[in-house]
């Protein structure tokens, strides 16, 4: 993985390029840059974020870009502004608590003593009803981000429908409910399948989903998928289909077809590409929110999204870029929430160079993660990583950072969350250094503060453990965001900086700021949007 990060005033791009691997080794990369194929043992990655020895650098032509919608655009659209106010009104307990109830902690699952919820799902036979928690053989899909902090207008099927999908690092499936589908929500439209003439259900035996053997309802005819979460028991049930999905790249082919919108065309079949997606049946609690239609899978499973372009020749490499705009929102204003890259990272978004870092997922695991090492406060704040005065002092928060990582077997990179969660072994070091550092309490609260008074706020430093494959024939100490000597012992570390203006939220209803920090993660450390 690669970090680089950029921030003006209260825009703040957060770029984040990440290596997504269908079959993951312990080599990724992430700026978000992600690529979905195991990157060659054997390459080296130089600080200007350069592969040499392996692959060569990503063209521009190779590069698909797709517009990010906010979730305040989101609501508007459909008149659910009300929900958002009601989330910035929110303490971090209870956006944890919201965030939480989609989070599946394999750990759990694997322990023991889990919870038994029993699956009735009308589209199966009584004899065929299962315990979901229960190691049958089913195929159990990770899904573990919340409600959705960045979305995607897709168009699927002949003719198209519209569908507004939640990008979703943690899942390892696009998934939508489809018409049929029961207590889907009562303001989502469910994707019509029987209207378009390009839809197929995955016959037994073509099973594509999961990281345990295919499993086919009891006629077999249909590939049952199911997610869930332990928290309060939301589950959905789907069967694998196939159509044509179309989310961008073709604007100057519409334009000579004199299409402005891909709605009611055959814009997919045309210029999309045909995509497994799990085709929901039934949805229970968070999986029927009201805010998206569903969530596109950006995991390092062969499922995903990008992994599935590159099985069907539509992208050249199995990478892709997040870049977010944390954008506070002044009146009405909902402009763009940034950009998806497809294909790996376009070099033009970028105003530092690309620090590569390790994803220490083990082999057959989905999900990014990470190894904290070390973290620290830079008194005075600044955007990045370089310091913008002379004698901006920087304390090291004393804390054990195999404790940190341990939960979920190191710090999980979501899109999806909306938190920046520390393991609560942190806890007790955070507030005593920000005490002595600012000079009262760090407070969870809603604070009357000044743009200023904000941007002066600590600096959150967090150093990332260094990719296996960096080049270490250069001096990490002409690299800003390399740790150098601030760490003398593991200079290649990457050096991610946080600045106020992202881990501090403005509500400007109330003209208050409310810290998005988690000091309390039962679940383990979690870096979520931002960051």
């Amino acid at each position: 993985m690669s970090i680089a990060a950029r921030s003006v005033g209260h825009l703040a791009p957060i770029a984040l390029i990440l290596l997504a691997a269908a079959t993951i080794t312990n080599s990724a990369t992430a700026n978000t840059t992600m690529s979905s194929q195991p990157q060659d043992p054997t390459s080296k990655i130089n600080p200007m974020g350069a592969i040499v020895d392996g692959e060569k650098m990503i063209n521009e032509e190779d590069l698909v870009d797709i517009p990010l919608r906010s979730r305040a655009s989101v609501l508007r659209e459909r008149n659910l502004m009300h929900l958002l106010h009601e989330e910035m009104e929110e303490d971090v307990d209870a956006t944890l608590a919201r965030w939480a109830r989609s989070y599946t902690h394999e750990n759990i699952i694997n322990g023991g003593g889990h919870h038994s919820l029993l699956r009735n799902d009308h589209h199966l036979n009584n004899n065929e009803r299962v315990d979901i928690f229960k190691d049958n053989g089913n195929r159990h899909l990770q899904e573990i981000s919340g409600d959705g902090t960045h979305f995607i207008d897709a168009w699927v099927g002949t003719p198209a429908q519209k569908r507004i999908l939640a990008v979703s690092s943690g899942a390892d499936f696009t998934a939508f409910p489809c018409k049929g589908c029961t207590e889907c929500g009562p303001i989502i439209e469910p994707y019509d399948q029987t209207q378009s003439d390009s839809f197929t259900t995955m016959p037994c035996g073509r099973c594509v989903g999961g990281q345990r053997e295919d499993v086919c309802d009891r006629n077999r005819e249909k590939c049952i998928a199911r997610g869930y979460n332990l928290v309060d028991k939301s589950a959905w049930t789907a069967y694998e289909a196939r159509d044509y999905i179309y989310v961008g790249g073709a604007n100057e082919e519409m334009v000579r077809l004199g299409l402005q919108d891909a709605g009611g065309t055959d814009v997919p079949k045309r210029f999309g590409f045909p995509l497994v997606f799990a085709c929901q049946t039934e949805a229970l609690g968070w999986y029927s929110s009201q805010v998206r239609d569903g969530i596109m899978g950006f995991s390092t499973a062969r499922t995903s999204f990008v992994n599935q372009m590159v099985f069907q020749d539509k992208l050249k490499y199995p990478r892709f870029t997040m870049c977010f705009e944390n954008r506070m929102m002044m009146g009405m204003d909902m402009r763009g929430a940034g950009v998806v890259t497809l294909g790996g990272y376009n070099p033009k978004i970028l105003d530092a160079p690309l620090v590569f870092v390790q994803n220490i997922a083990e082999q057959g695991e989905t999900r990014y993660k990470i190894h904290v090492r070390n973290i620290y406060f830079r008194q005075g704040g600044g955007q990045s990583i370089v310091q913008e005065r002379e004698g901006q002092s920087v304390v090291k928060l004393n804390f054990d950072e195999e404790l940190f990582n341990a939960k979920n077997g190191g710090t999980i990179l979501d899109s999806g969350v909306p938190l920046l969660i520390f393991d609560e072994s942190i806890h007790d070091t955070f507030m005593a250094e920000w005490k002595k550092m600012v000079g009262q309490p760090f407070s969870f609260g809603k604070m009357m503060l000044t743009e200023n008074e904000v941007e002066s706020l600590p600096t959150i430093i967090i150093q990332i453990a260094a990719h296996d494959g960096v080049d270490k024939s250069f001096n990490p100490r002409t690299v800003p965001n390399m740790a150098g000597d601030r760490d003398p012992k593991n200079p290649f570390d990457g050096l991610l900086a946080i600045p106020a203006s992202h881990y501090m939220e403005y509500n400007p209803s109330t003209n208050t700021y409310r810290a998005k920090i988690s000091l309390d993660g039962k679940l383990g450390s979690f870096l979520g949007m931002c960051v």
